[in-house]
């Protein structure tokens, strides 16, 4: 999906926002149960040696965890709500809504 596809949110371009999900590798096991979860194409398996990959980050839906709560050893992270919350606070003084 090329960038000027993806979906802005609240009228804020999909990619000023830092919102994707993160892989500790010394937990993940590329048991690949992300890749199925997610239905945006965030994740691949690839690369040399073969990992699961965040390879798409913003196709990730903001607000989005779903595949954080498939992975059976918890290696899947995100902002921290609290804090993105001010993140998109200040993004929508840059981006405000049309009127």
């Amino acid at each position: 999906m090329p960038e000027s596809a993806l979906k802005d949110y609240l009228g804020i371009p999909r990619m000023t926002i830092p919102w994707y999900p993160t892989i500790d590798r010394e937990l993940c096991t590329d048991c690949e149960l992300c890749v199925g979860a997610c239905k945006h194409g965030t994740y691949a398996f690839g690369g040399d040696p073969e990992h699961v990959v965040v390879a798409n980050p913003y196709h990730c839906e903001v607000f989005c965890e779903s595949c954080r709560f498939q992975c059976p050893v918890d290696a899947i992270s995100f902002p921290d709500r609290l804090e993105f919350k001010a993140v998109i606070k200040a993004l929508r003084a840059q981006y405000p809504p049309a009127v």
